[in-house]
């Protein structure tokens, strides 16, 4: 069993392709490291840009500027904003890798992925017999549900997850909230267009993330529960920071980190701030094994993170954080500090060297290769940092 902790929930909500500079341009006034100065985006957006593997290497290599666009943060998003300053804005958190969905949902469930593209749609979909943190979750008394759109995506590609009762419609998180069934661990992914997925109107996704909040606060678990939201990859948008080449494919591709995208940590006990280490997808199921008081997943990638517990105050006297305006209120935005701090410059680098991407860890310890199903075209040192 987990040992004791203050937090009795952990919910990490994913929401679909956007960049920190795409979406948080707000946050320059707080002193975070965003652009500032790029077109704002129409709301809808006008289109779903290329974001796959290639589409990043064309990007990674500056073929092309990736679509160089942001957000009116406090007009379109404006909980995000409330919630990015009164929070944890962890500002140089990165997609687990540079390419497209489902590889960057599997790195957030379990922290590995054995594909690097969307699996086919006219094709059974595959499924592996892989470590999950809500597998882990269960396997030491815990309970889970994995609040999910129509298709069960992306649980249904664990074979331990798969058809698991424990698995539900995105709304029925508010459901269990207000009947005081909320699991010790949720993780939840809503269908288009409340995922954000260009060309979604990306405040409707964010009224979900909202309503989904505010039933949990309304309970008053505010202060037991620890939220991590965040946004699965990239969606070919551009970012202005180089993230550092930690993994490599075969070919020599800088894989991890991919570009930056948001993660913003919130609760009553979360302190309040912009962060600024190097974190990528992995780093959420291990902050989630670290406040839960659950042991080792056994996959180093997670296990060996630092992850990002330490911004969660565990004491028995804790700094409370208030809770977040009520759904459907109107929001006044946390005032900015005068002056405007000076964004803290971008962390070095992790690693000395990059590694190459390492093999799929299986639940019964043996191991797949490691994924290399997108080979790019290129020679030594074409790619960059």
């Amino acid at each position: 069993m987990a040992s004791p902790s203050p937090i009795d929930h952990v919910v990490i909500l994913v929401q679909e392709n956007h960049t920190t500079d795409n979406y948080f341009r707000s946050m320059a006034a707080f002193g975070a490291n965003v652009a500032t100065d790029w077109p704002i985006s129409p709301n809808p957006p006008a289109s779903d840009q290329p974001h796959d593997r290639h589409g990043y290497y064309r990007w990674l290599t500056k073929q092309s500027t990736g679509t160089h666009l942001q957000f009116d943060t406090v007009k379109n998003l404006p909980y995000y904003a409330w919630l990015a300053a009164s929070g944890a804005f962890i500002e140089n958190h990165c997609s687990g890798y540079g390419t497209n969905s489902t590889p960057n949902h599997l790195l957030i469930v379990g922290g590995q992925t054995p594909t690097l593209r969307n699996p086919p749609r006219n094709q059974p979909s595959p499924v592996w017999d892989m470590p999950s943190l809500p597998g882990h979750a269960s396997d030491h008394g815990l309970i889970w549900k994995a609040y999910t759109g129509s298709s069960g995506y992306p649980v249904e590609f664990y074979k331990q997850l798969r058809s698991s009762p424990n698995i539900a419609r995105s709304a029925d998180i508010i459901k269990d909230a207000q009947a005081g069934s909320l699991p010790a661990l949720s993780m939840v992914w809503h269908d288009s267009p409340l995922d954000e997925h260009p060309p979604a109107d990306v405040s409707k996704g964010m009224d979900a993330v909202w309503q989904i909040v505010d039933a949990i606060t309304k309970t008053g678990a505010w202060d037991s529960t620890v939220f991590l939201l965040t946004w699965d990859d990239w969606g070919g948008y551009d970012d202005h920071v180089a993230t550092p080449d930690v993994e490599v494919t075969p070919d020599g591709v800088q894989l991890a980190y991919g570009p930056r995208v948001p993660l913003l940590i919130f609760g009553g006990r979360v302190k309040p701030g912009i962060d600024h280490r190097w974190s990528w997808h992995p780093s959420i199921p291990k902050t989630a094994l670290d406040l839960l008081g659950l042991p080792k997943l056994g996959v180093p990638r997670v296990d060996n993170d630092k992850g990002l517990a330490d911004l969660v105050d565990l004491s028995a006297s804790p700094k409370l954080n208030p809770a977040p305006p009520a759904h459907g209120t109107t929001i006044t935005q946390p005032a900015p500090p005068q002056p405007t701090p000076v964004p803290t410059p971008t962390p070095t680098s992790p690693v000395s060297a990059p590694v190459p991407v390492g093999p799929i860890v299986l639940r019964d310890g043996t191991t797949l290769p490691p994924p290399n199903d997108v080979p790019l075209t290129t020679h030594a040192g074409h790619h960059s940092t």
